[in-house]
């Protein structure tokens, strides 16, 4: 039987014969320190799960965040029509989170909306170069496209498509307005682009009232040349009524008015001598439509006197029934009578010659006739 001094001695370390400069061998564990390790290791084997899990969360959720934010670029671009830069947000977006279907659908309506912005814009630049047909084409596809499809991200490409809507319907007038030369067919026009906003629509609207303008200065030019006063006038107004602030016309207008009051003022005056011509025409149709060009007398062997002559009629008009009451005078100038006697033809025209003839009877003597007066009916 061992001594409990034999025991120690056996449990002393002892050197090996290999090993480094003398240095003992490591004494065996205690069982009290095995335990500590058999829960230690497991503990913090724990711990680098968990923060591996943590690095990872976060790692996620920073992703999410990136994602998150890139869609929301994106929104707010295509909102604002800039499909380009939304597409290009959203392809960075969806190369981050490849499966994330909300990502796919927008980058899908997204590209969709850009691919029609493209060919919107090639119509727009086919309007301004006058390629009408093949852009309205396109500009009406894109807008029965767009009437089907309620997503917000169409909202910016509708108001593209309106303001083309506008430019084509403009460069459709201006197309047309060479053919327009009547100030009818121009106000009607105008009246068609009337609610039309915008530039090009503001640029065709001026077009259109400056050629009412030269129509209406034209037409007016016409009328007073022939001194249709009231025709000139309302055509300068029919243009002013479209262009209020037109120099040219207001100051043709101020021109008609005043030839209009010279006219009237010589026509007043001309109608006044008229008048008062007819009134002397009148006058001498009258009492001075009888001219004697001379009366010759003869005193036959029986002691009478033979009388003739002749009249022309100085009127305007034709006279007849012409009478003529005749004077007979002695030497000395005393009355020895008088006579009627009745000129020949009954009519006699504007110009034109009677004669008379008669005899007065009993005088005896050479004597002296002259028209004492003259009647006659005017015709």
């Amino acid at each position: 039987m061992q001594t409990r001094a034999e025991t120690a001695a056996g449990l002393e370390p002892r050197m090996s014969p290999g090993g480094l400069a003398g240095t003992p061998a490591p004494a065996p564990q205690s069982k009290g320190a095995g335990l500590v390790f058999a829960v230690l290791i497991p503990m913090l084997l724990l711990g680098v799960v968990l923060a591996g899990l943590a690095l990872l969360y976060k790692y996620e959720l920073q992703m999410n965040r990136d994602v998150s934010a890139l869609q929301e670029q994106a929104q707010a671009a295509a909102l604002e029509g800039r499909y380009t830069e939304a597409l290009a947000l959203l392809n960075a977006a969806v190369a981050k989170r490849p499966n994330y279907e909300a990502l796919t659908q927008d980058r899908a309506v997204t590209a969709e909306a850009a691919e029609w912005q493209g060919k919107l814009k090639t119509a727009a630049e086919g309007l301004k170069k006058q390629k009408l047909q093949a852009s309205e084409a396109t500009i009406n596809t894109l807008a029965k496209a767009l009437a089907a499809r309620k997503e917000p991200v169409f909202t910016a490409l509708r108001k593209e498509l309106a303001a083309d809507q506008t430019l084509l319907a403009v460069m459709k007038v201006k197309s047309e307005l060479d053919k327009l030369n009547t100030v009818a067919a121009l106000a009607a026009k105008l009246d068609s682009v009337a609610k039309l906003k915008g530039s090009e629509a503001e640029a065709v609207k001026k077009q259109i009232i400056s050629k009412l303008a030269g129509l209406s200065y034209t037409a007016a030019e016409k009328l007073l040349k022939k001194k249709d006063f009231a025709g000139a006038l309302q055509a300068v107004d029919k243009g002013l009524s479209y262009a209020p602030e037109n120099e040219k016309l207001s100051t043709y207008r101020k021109r008609i008015q005043s030839e209009k009051q010279a006219f009237e003022q010589a026509e007043q005056e001309r109608i006044e001598l008229a008048a008062q011509q007819a009134a002397e025409e009148d006058l001498n149709n009258r009492t001075a439509a009888v001219e004697v060009k001379g009366i010759n007398v003869t005193l036959d062997e029986y002691g009478d006197l033979q009388i003739s002559g002749t009249i022309t009629n100085k009127a305007t008009r034709t006279i007849s029934s012409v009478d003529l009451s005749l004077g007979i005078y002695d030497g000395s100038g005393a009355a020895l009578g008088q006579t009627y006697v009745s000129v020949n033809p009954y009519r006699i025209a504007p110009g034109e010659s009677g004669d008379f003839t008669t005899t007065y009877y009993g005088v005896y003597e050479q004597a002296q006739v002259s028209v004492v007066n003259a009647t006659w009916y005017l015709e």
